[in-house]
């Protein structure tokens, strides 16, 4: 996976690949190739210097963290580039979207039965049981939300969003 495929495959982050915008940066998908499919999460650029600190250190926490954690409930992490023009984080693709964007929508809603939520909070419970207990140090999410709760087409939970840990 290189700088050049991400580029091309969001043909240079257009719109039509958005799938999600967050504080620190918004969210791609794109296809590498016939069956590799990635979440890349595009970080806003930032001019501020104080900001342009917390944003460096934020990306670097999210990459140090990820990168020494094997879970199945937590989101697996691809690659990275720091560019001059652009930060990204290169993700699994997971096909169910956000538990926030389920929630939020009374369609989804109404199809998320009892089984599969008792199945997401177990999953985000391994999760962060695994990272409180497992990993030496001990990682502390600091942001668990809705938001930062990914899942798969079976409704199983994986923690995301390790900028804050």
């Amino acid at each position: 996976m290189m700088f050049e495929n991400i580029i091309e495959a969001t043909e240079n982050f257009d719109d039509k690949y958005l799938i999600g915008v967050g504080s620190q940066g918004n969210v791609y998908k794109a296809e590498l190739s016939p069956g590799m499919v990635v979440a890349v999460k595009k970080l806003h650029l930032v001019t501020d210097e104080e900001m342009s600190t917390f944003s460096s250190k934020s990306f670097m926490s999210e990459i140090e963290t990820l990168t020494g954690i094997k879970h199945r409930n937590i989101i697996k992490l691809y690659g990275f580039c720091s560019h001059s023009k652009f930060s990204f984080l290169v993700y699994k693709f997971l096909e169910g979207g956000s538990l926030d964007h389920i929630l939020n929508n009374d369609t989804y809603a109404s199809a998320f039965d009892w089984e599969k939520r008792v199945n997401v909070v177990k999953g985000v419970a391994n999760g962060l049981s695994y990272l409180h207990h497992d990993c030496s140090p001990p990682v502390i999410h600091r942001d668990i939300s809705s938001k930062n709760v990914l899942l798969n087409l079976d409704y199983e939970a994986h923690v995301s969003d390790f900028g804050t840990a």
